[in-house]
């Protein structure tokens, strides 16, 4: 857990020596919230492995093993029509490292989302 929130400060301070005071603007903003998203998401998951891990339950089973590739798939699927869709406005971009970082933040997301709507589909 407190690896994830160094790392997180790690790559925001960065990002924030890096732009600036133009950090705020268009799409710098869009990756910014996505990389804060990703590391609520981080601490979310180590501190609910940790109170599981506390409790006795296993760190995999059958159901999180089956989760895990279903919604890989469903993510690798989705990842590709947002792939199509960047390169399709790949005009709208302001350079080519904003368009790459983006997608790849964004097909991360997709996987989390998709593992949330898999997870909710197997328990319920």
């Amino acid at each position: 857990m407190i690896t994830s929130i160094i790392i997180m400060m790690i790559v925001l301070g960065y990002i924030a020596y890096q732009k600036g005071v133009d950090l705020f603007n268009g799409l710098n903003l869009v990756i910014f919230l996505l990389i804060i998203i990703f590391g609520v998401i981080a601490l979310i998951g180590s501190i609910r492995k940790e109170n599981e891990a506390k409790k006795g339950f296993p760190a995999e089973d059958e159901l999180s093993t089956q989760i895990k590739y279903k919604s890989g798939y469903y993510a690798y699927m989705a990842s590709m029509y947002l792939w199509l869709f960047i390169f399709l406005l790949k005009d709208s971009f302001p350079n080519t490292e904003s368009m790459i970082g983006g997608g790849i933040l964004l097909s991360a997301l997709i996987f989390y989302i998709s593992r949330i709507i898999v997870k909710r589909g197997l328990n319920g």
